[in-house]
């Protein structure tokens, strides 16, 4: 009985251990701030250096800008940026055409 117990502990401890040198990369968080009814998809966690993409809406009055990031849009409503080594808050924006009036 106190074999299996021993077991039992030591399976334990190497789970724990695992998920420590798992978690240990350290994650930072991504949040949209505003804007958000233009955010498709966006992670809310990555690791630094790690390429993020934000997939937004597509709007035909205006430009949609996202904030916050160093990045830029690859395509119509994919903005692409890479993850500093701090959260990043995220502002996502439109800006509308102007009738020139």
């Amino acid at each position: 009985m106190k074999r299996k117990i021993l077991i039992i502990i030591a399976v334990i401890l190497a789970l724990l251990i695992t998920a420590l040198i798992v978690f240990s990369v350290s994650y930072r968080r991504i949040t949209v701030v505003s804007g958000k009814q233009f955010v498709d998809k966006c992670p809310a966690y990555a690791r630094p250096g790690q390429e993020v993409t934000v997939t937004t809406a597509v709007v035909s009055d205006g430009e949609l800008y996202v904030n916050g990031a160093d990045g830029s849009y690859v395509r119509p409503g994919v903005y692409v940026f890479t993850m500093p080594d701090e959260n990043v808050q995220l502002k996502v924006t439109v800006i509308a055409f102007t009738d020139g009036a």
